[in-house]
Formats: structure tokens, sequence, C-alpha cells
């Protein structure tokens, strides 16, 4: 029997896991939807080309939305956000070896940028080769080698730096940068926390920013290392990508899902997590270089993974006995290494430049990109957006840079409908609003998906009321 899974050594987490480590992958029975009408999403990945393209997630549709004269000229490491805005960086670093990143629309068009990513150290340092865009859009998380201002036998660092995504990018001492962290991924639920690999560890990232916190990690002499992760959209649910601890070259993956303790919001250090395993599957993939780094759907029904062969989309699995039943299928040949889910169908008629089954976007590519700091046509109304716990609900405080009308959808926790729409007009700048209640009814304790929409753009928040509105 494999050894069970262990929290890190800080007490607030020290306790057993209730099962061994062995058994497969799972995923949960009921899935919770986002409220609303079903959302047509799509998957986001760097094709052959070296492109930004996008797809249906049953492969039906392809489309380019990036146009680039060549691979070395293209793109990679693109992550995505609630309102479809895709980070990408470009593969071609300047003769300082700075690398840039831009901000991209479904139809290809330069939102934000370039945003230059000055590179650390003068020896060893790489271009950054993942991010994961935070899902208000306001950080990105980018994995790179750090390099070393000694060249004397020393080796790069793997490490994870954080920098603003909609402004141009400060000084690399404005925000933390981690050191030996990798597969950068941001939490949903219940709010917005970073998180990422350290060795054998699961860290957590607190609001404060200033340190990644030990969560859950594997057992000392396990036979497995911690490839990758993502956490489910709206419950407590964690899928684990785990490669062999020892070889190298080609070698089968294992996926397992677990099932862990509430965490806690603000500013205080998550929970003990006591992760439950519910099941797993072995072989799910074979790759090199990393594993398949599984990702959940928006909603949570679906999950998609890259492997050698390309993208793989498969049904939230079925628990069946101690295995999980996958219904995997390769929708994308060649597609990956990288895949994100992203808000926006490929299709969609009101995407410009873009038609059913065609190449879509307009003439992207690096040579195409404004200057730093200049405004774009399609730059979000959108500057920042918060929902805050007040006496009588939730108050919002949202930031928008032109007057326009907000829609604001309310879907109480674990519910498949939502509440209602309430619609605003709000002026350029600063807008808070206090919501009690939605259709004449009060908001009871508890917790609240708020869904903000503000022209083409929206972000998704959470927050809980603590005590009926009176």
């Amino acid at each position: 029997m494999d050894p069970p899974m262990r929290r890190a050594a800080a007490p607030w987490w020290d306790r057993r896991v209730r099962r061994p480590l062995t058994v497969l992958l799972v995923v949960a029975g009921t899935v919770l939807a986002m409220g609303g009408p079903a959302r047509a999403d799509s998957l986001v990945f760097i094709d052959q080309g070296g492109d930004v393209a996008a797809a249906r997630p049953d492969g039906s549709v392809v489309r380019k939305v990036t146009h680039a004269s060549s691979v070395d000229n293209g793109y990679r490491a693109p992550s995505v956000t609630d309102d479809g805005a895709i980070t990408a960086f470009l593969r071609q670093r300047d003769d300082s070896g700075n690398s840039t990143f831009v901000v991209l629309g479904a139809d290809g068009a330069v939102r934000q940028g370039p945003f230059l990513f000055p590179r650390s150290g003068i020896c060893g340092g790489l271009s950054p080769f993942r991010t994961a865009t935070s899902p208000d859009g306001t950080f990105v998380a980018v994995q790179y080698w750090k390099g070393s201002n000694s060249c004397l036998g020393s080796s790069p660092t793997p490490s994870v730096r954080l920098v603003t995504r909609n402004v141009a990018t400060p000084s690399p001492d404005t925000y933390p940068s981690h050191d030996y962290l990798t597969e950068p991924r941001w939490l949903r639920h219940p709010d917005q926390r970073l998180a990422g690999i350290n060795g054998g560890t699961l860290s957590v990232w607190q609001n404060d920013a200033t340190k990644m916190d030990a969560w859950i990690a594997l057992p000392v002499g396990s036979p497995y290392r911690l490839a990758g992760f993502d956490f489910h959209p709206t419950q407590t649910r964690l899928l684990l990508d785990l490669g062999p601890a020892t070889g190298t070259g080609v070698q089968p993956h294992r996926l397992e899902l677990y099932s862990y303790t509430e965490m806690s919001t603000g500013d205080a250090a998550p929970t003990d997590p006591n992760p439950q395993l519910l099941c797993a599957t072995d072989g799910y993939v074979s790759n090199d270089t990393g594993g398949g780094r599984p990702t959940w759907s928006r909603d949570g029904t679906q999950i998609a993974w890259a492997g050698p062969e390309g993208i793989f989309v498969s049904p939230a699995p079925v628990p069946d006995g101690g295995t999980c039943r996958l219904q995997p299928r390769l929708v994308i040949p060649g597609g990956g290494p990288d895949v994100s889910w992203a808000p926006f169908d490929v299709s969609d008629p009101a995407t410009p430049g873009g038609t059913p089954g065609g190449t879509g976007g307009g003439p992207t590519g690096p040579g195409t990109a404004p200057g730093p700091g200049a405004p774009a046509s399609s730059a979000p109304a959108f500057r920042a957006a918060r929902a805050v716990a007040a006496r009588r609900g939730f108050q919002l405080r949202l930031t928008f840079a032109r007057a326009t009308t907000v829609t604001v959808t309310i879907t109480r926790r674990g519910a498949r409908k939502a509440l209602g729409v309430l619609r605003y007009r709000a002026r350029k700048g600063t807008f808070r609003r206090t919501i009690t209640k939605v259709r004449g009814k009060r908001l009871t304790r508890g917790r609240y998906r708020v869904v903000v929409r503000a022209g083409t753009t929206s972000r998704t928040l959470q927050v809980r009321v603590r005590r009926p509105a009176r």
C-alpha cells in the first residue's frame, strides 16, 4: 500500500489522510453549473505554427487567433481570464534578452501591451515558458528560469514572478518572486489565490502576497513526484498529476482527485485541508515534458490536458469502484503543450473577423502590437472589481475606464439557476452599490457567485453573506 498524502509540516495541517495514495482519479459526482444560460466555452492553445489558436471542446471548429510569420516569430505560454482576454508571450526576445507579452482579444486584436518582462540575472536566464493570469485579470504569474549574476558554474533557478497585466510592467521588485515554485495556477473558490508546486509540496499564496504557505505535500519516500494540479472552480475538489519519482524519458502519469476541507478566506492561513482521496487513474497520459497539466472547464463538467499527440478532452470522470472512468478524445492533434479554457465560442458571429470554421482574427503578430501602454479600441471597461461583505448583504466596488451599463448576475452557491440579474448605469470612475435583495427577496446567509458584466468584459466574484439582511 502506498504511503498516504500528508500535510505540510506546519501545525495547522498536521493530520493524516484517511485513504492511501494508490486509488485512481476521481471526479465529483455532482458538478455545479455556472449560473445563467449554458456557456459555449472554448480551448486556447499554441498550434504547430506558433500561433495562439482557439477551438471548440469537441474540435469541430478550430481557428487561429494570431497570424505569425513563422514559429520563431510566434507566441508561447498563453493563459485566459474571466473576461476572455488572452495573455501570451512573444517567442522572440530583444537584444538584451528581455521578453515581452501582450493581452489579446478573442479576435486577435491587441487589447493591451506589449509589456516588458525584464530578464533576471546576467548568466543562464531563459525566457518565460508558462503563465497563469488571475481570473479578474489583475496579475500574471510567470514561470521562468531565473539567471544568476555569477557566471562561474551557476545554474538557473526555477521561479515564478508576479506582474500586473493591465499597466506597463513595473520594476521586478514591485511584486514578489517565488524561487523554486513551478506550475502556477489560480484558485477561484472560495476566493482568488495563487498556488504552485515547490518540490513535493502544493503551496498556496496568502492575500498579503509575501509568501507561499505549504498546504498539501506528498509523503516522504513516495514513488511519485507532483507534476501538476488544478482546483475545481466551485467545489472543494483537487486534481493532481503525478509522475514517477525516478527515471527519465517518456513515462506514464497518474491522475488523482481529492476532496479537501473548506479553505479559509482573506488574510488567514489556509485551513487544514484534511485531503481525502476519492479515486485515481493510472497512465492517463505518457509524457516526458511534465505530464498532462489537467485543467477543469469553467463549469467543472469537463477536463482537458495535453499529451504528445495533442490536446485531449474528457467529461468529468465517473467513479467506478476504485477506478475513475474517463472518456478522453483527442480533439486537437498536435496542439499544446499548454491548454486553457476560455469564455467564448470560436464561431460566435459577433467575433470581429471570425467566421464559423474559418481562421478568424485580425492580422495580429509580434510586429503589429502598439507601443507599451498604448490604448486599444477593444480595451475592457473594468479597472477593478470587488465584492465585499456588508451588514445588509454585500457591496460591489467597481472602477470603470468609461461610463457603461453594468449587469450583475447573482447565484447562490450550489444552485444551478441564478437568483436574478440587476442592471445599473455607471459613470466613469468609482461605482459602489450595496445589494441586499434580488427580485424583492432578501439575501440569506451563505456564499454567492457574482458575475459583473460591462460591455464585452466581465468579472466573476465570490462573496459570503454572513447574516440575513434585515
